[in-house]
């Protein structure tokens, strides 16, 4: 029987993630026909609850004789089914076809087979026979049916069937883990969409405006009825609700709109509406009311269980509000805009009214002052934009707002820049990513995102509940927002060229799929009217419909500016901790999948011969290799280049690195050969100094990828002669193809690469650098903790003469970090590192103890203070000891903070540290080996 392997696998129960495990190595769910073959009494008995289950399931059952025998006496219908007999036809006498287990494993009729060989039988015994149940299982493997030989496992598959009903769905806050933090909300609902039709399709309609609501994040939309009809009576709320039923992929509720004698009217459909709609300013729309006894009949004569929605501006909103003072009931103030607006609502609800309110997203983010950037023509919105004093007195009053709502009114690109431009803008893809913007720099909380466009809109609108709904946004995503968005008619966006930080990746509506990575998966009419007297939340089978996903864009040369400040900078939500990373991609297809064929095209593995011998079948031995480690000059900048410093190093060189450097790590530990990838080359190791680690990982590196390595010992070496180093560099570069130098003197190094045809790698000089440990570092890091941005890292010790942190400072630039300095007044970082690092953006502070900078340290990066580099030993004892680790210590320390040494470490690391699980440093030296077995195969060419 061939193995598997050890396959782990995640679920929300462990059947459901023994389930994903199996199938994931394989197996497949069986269909229909079973055969069960139970070799032992007690086995049977055993079993007996767990076939019934079977039974219960509508499998159909096939048993050997014996095994249909015993379940039949226990009131299980199990077909009985033998093997062929093998005697003789006897002459002249026709056998009727009689089919068997041989047969129908022959035409793979079964979908699962149950083996399970008598416990001492002839599975077990070494026999001058085959046993039936030993051909039994060999003819299944044969043909590819999934083989189950364990009593336990059978009977935890079966129930593990029970269960989860078939094929576990996949469930991506599980299965899906990357270094970003990508977290579940609720399906949020925006309570203020214009969507156009009927009348304005060419704008917008239900399709393309309700799918642009799921590519923001968006499940539930309240459409507003300044359409064409407007939506006033019930013949035209009947034709918006036949639109809608045919076009939205979103849930959705209508609006009924307030006309100048429509209050009799609209009792007739009022119940199916989710509010009304009141115009009291101009804008676009035929509904606006200016007489106050208007407003008084729909005061009069709307439900009062229903809510009242009003566009009032300015004055015009204290005046709807003393109206519905005197009425004593509900409003809400839509899009409030302005200083004397807010103030009036908080003055409102002060005084104890039943008022709500919401803001649009553009009055939050954008002012008058950005008007010039993005054309005063395209910037026509109702309200208009105001005042940056306006604009953050809505922050400051953040309390008082209880729904965020887009105000999505879309309109042609051609009508914006007309003479006459219609007012508002597209706004249901981009509401989000510029709310969880400003989560990201303090300004908002993940539980003002929730309280707002989910929480609050359901409290006031009553929406019932959208079961099996949610959303999954990807905090860490930065990305621009483009000339417009993907899926709204309207081509155009206020906010393009902005910097955003965050990003829808998933929507699960009712169940379902609706929107994953770019691309809207639900067809037209999956949306449902959630105010229908109908069930809102049927079952429905799985829709296939696609949507095609967004192209690249050309990006704006400007951009919008405003960026208020606010007071809520203090009150920052608490992220979920970030999740141990898989690889960069995420993508391990390559290590699992089979081979493509000569006519697949496929990319993802690659067959690669890995000896010359032959296997007892007579074919070549190969492994799978994922497409990672095989060579790619198009993103490989670093073939034949010396490195020999960190500051050469690109972030996606980095990234690059790591990958290969990841995957290698994972072929190794799994025993998957390598040795092909550099077999017949030769790398020469030229050690001027002591080492250890350095030199004994490059050597490991070269040989488990197959390659040679060559060592030049400097006490024996013709040094002792007066050899110069760039000599010996030209000469040892006739004999190898890489060549990794250490040598005492700075920048000793980078003078005999200058000298020499082949790569060399700096391995330390002195006390520059030493890059091939920074990238060991940076990259044990990515593998403790996910990611290296937005960590704190603490460097303690000899920071005057370590070369390792100061190739680490130099690479930590490449990405969001703040560093600490610990050390002794004399062995302070160099000034030429600090203002590297200065000049990049990267806050730099300094401690003179150690339990100062540990609470909010992430990394704590400790070097012995290098004795070798002192001048006398009265200078060296004065440093040494200032700064220990100890368990005591590490109380202070966070829960997953992480301990790093280049090594050796002398008694700056308490041994009883090594039992914490935050010391990393043993493992951070058995990574150096998988750094530099990428390095050497990059700059090789074979990666």
């Amino acid at each position: 029987m061939s193995s598997t392997g050890e396959v782990a696998g995640f679920g929300e129960t462990r059947y459901e993630a023994y389930l994903k495990a199996m199938l994931s190595s394989g197996f497949k769910i069986p269909k229909k026909n079973i055969l069960l073959s139970i070799g032992s009494y007690k086995w049977k008995v055993e079993l007996l609850s767990a076939v019934k289950t079977l039974e219960s399931m509508k499998y159909r059952l096939y048993g050997s004789m014996g095994t249909a025998d015993f379940y039949a006496e226990h009131g299980v219908q199990v077909t009985p089914v033998d093997w062929p007999f093998e005697e003789e036809e006897e002459p002249g006498k026709r056998q009727e076809p009689q089919r068997n287990i041989a047969s129908y494993i022959m035409d793979k009729h079964f979908d699962l087979v149950i083996n399970l060989p008598m416990r001492n039988g002839g599975s077990r015994r070494a026999s001058s026979f085959i046993t039936k149940g030993y051909r039994t299982r060999r003819m299944a493997i044969d043909k590819e049916i999934p083989l189950i030989t364990d009593v336990k496992i059978a009977k935890l598959f079966i129930e593990a069937l029970r269960r989860v009903g078939g094929t576990p769905s996949v469930s991506t806050h599980i299965d899906c883990m990357a270094s970003n933090r990508v977290i579940k909300l609720p399906g949020l609902i925006d309570v203020h969409v214009h969507l156009r039709e009927p009348g304005f399709t060419h704008k917008e309609d239900f399709a393309s405006g309700t799918a642009a609501a799921l590519a923001g994040g968006i499940t539930l939309v309240g459409v507003m009825p300044n359409t064409s009809p407007t939506i006033t009576d019930q013949p035209s709320f009947l034709l918006a609700q036949k639109l809608a039923r045919i076009g939205a992929r979103c849930d959705y509720a209508l609006y009924a709109g307030a006309g100048p004698n429509n209050w009799d009217e609209l009792q007739k459909f009022a119940m199916s509406s989710c509010a009304l709609k009141m115009y009291l300013n101009q804008t676009f729309s035929t509904l606006m009311l200016s007489d106050l006894t208007i407003w008084k009949k729909h005061f009069e004569n709307w439900p009062r269980n229903m809510p009242i929605c009003a566009h009032a501006e300015g004055k015009t909103t204290a005046a709807i509000l003393f109206m519905a003072k005197m009425f004593d009931r509900s409003i809400h103030i839509c899009h409030v805009a302005r200083k004397e607006e807010i103030e009036m609502v908080r003055l409102a609800k002060e005084s104890g009214m039943q008022v709500t309110c919401e803001v649009a997203p553009h009055h939050l983010f954008l002012t008058n002052e950005d008007l010039d950037v993005i054309g005063h023509g395209r910037g026509e919105v109702r309200p208009v934009l105001c005042s940056v004093e306006d604009q953050q007195t809505l922050w400051d009053n953040l309390k008082i707002i209880d729904c965020f709502a887009t105000d999505h009114a879309p309109h042609t690109v051609e009508e914006k820049e007309s003479s006459n431009p219609p007012p508002g803008y597209p706004g249901l893809e981009t509401m989000l990513p510029l709310l969880l913007t400003a989560v990201d720099e303090g300004r908002l909380t993940l539980e003002d995102i929730i309280q707002r466009l989910y929480t609050n809109p359901r409290r006031i609108f009553g929406f019932p509940e959208q079961k099996e709904t949610y959303i999954e946004v990807d905090l860490d995503q930065e990305w621009t927002i483009p000339d417009h968005m993907t899926y709204t008619k309207s081509k155009w966006t206020p906010f393009a060229g902005r910097r955003v930080k965050g990003m829808v990746r998933r929507v699960v509506l009712r169940g379902e799929v609706a929107f994953v990575d770019g691309r809207v998966l639900v067809p037209t009419g999956f949306g449902k009217d959630v105010r229908s007297g109908q069930d809102v939340f049927p079952s429905t089978q799985p829709l296939t419909v696609q949507v095609p996903g967004p192209s690249p864009l050309p990006l704006p040369g400007s951009v919008p500016s405003s960026a208020p400040s606010s007071p809520r900078r203090s009150e920052r939500f608490t992220l979920p901790p970030r999740v141990h990373r898989v690889s960069e991609s995420g993508d391990m297809s390559g290590l699992l999948s089979p081979p493509p064929g000569p006519s697949s095209g496929g990319r993802g593995t690659f067959v690669t011969p890995t000896s010359t011998g032959s296997t007892p079948q007579g074919g070549g031995h190969y492994a799978l290799v994922p497409a990672m480690l095989m060579p790619s000059e198009l993103k490989n900048s670093l073939i034949n280049k010396h490195i020999l410093s960190a500051a050469q190093l690109t972030k996606d060189q980095l990234h690059h690195i790591f990958n290969v450097a990841h995957n290698m790590r994972l072929m190794v530990q799994r025993d998957r050969p390598l040795d092909y990838i550099l077999k017949g080359k030769v790398m020469a190791c030229m050690f001027y100094e002591v080492s250890t680690r350095t030199s004994c990982s490059f050597q490991a590196a070269m040989q488990r990828l197959g390659g040679n390595a060559i060592n030049l010992n400097e006490s024996s070496s013709s040094h002792k002669k007066g050899e110069s180093l760039a000599d010996t560099t030209q000469v040892m570069g006739g004999y190898c193809d890489v060549i990794v130098i250490r040598h005492p003197e700075p920048n000793a190094v980078k003078i005999a690469a200058q000298n020499c045809r082949k790569p060399v790698i700096n391995a330390g000089d002195g006390v520059g650098e030493h890059p091939t440990q920074a990238l060991l570092d940076v990259f044990i890091i990515r593998e403790e903790i996910g990611t290296v941005n937005g960590l704190t890292i603490t460097m303690v010790g000899d920071l005057k003469h370590g070369r390792t942190v100061h190739s680490l400072a130099r690479l930590l630039t490449l990405y969001r970090v703040k560093l600490r300095y610990v050390s002794p007044k004399n062995l302070k970082m160099p000034e030429k590192v600090v203002e590297y690092v200065q000049d990049k953006g990267i806050n730099q502070e300094e401690f003179s103890s150690l339990e100062a900078a540990l609470p909010d340290t992430d990394v704590l990066y400790l070097t012995r203070i290098q004795r070798e580099r002192f001048a006398s030993v009265e200078e060296y004892e004065k440093s040494v000891g200032q700064f220990v680790l100890t368990p005591n210590i590490m109380t202070r320390a966070k829960e997953k903070m992480v301990v790093l040494h280049p090594l050796p470490r002398l008694n700056e690391i308490s041994p009883a540290v090594d039992r914490d699980p935050r010391a990393a440093y043993f493992r951070q030296a058995e990574c150096g080996m998988y750094v530099r077995m990428a390095l050497l195969a990059l700059v090789l060419g074979k990666c």
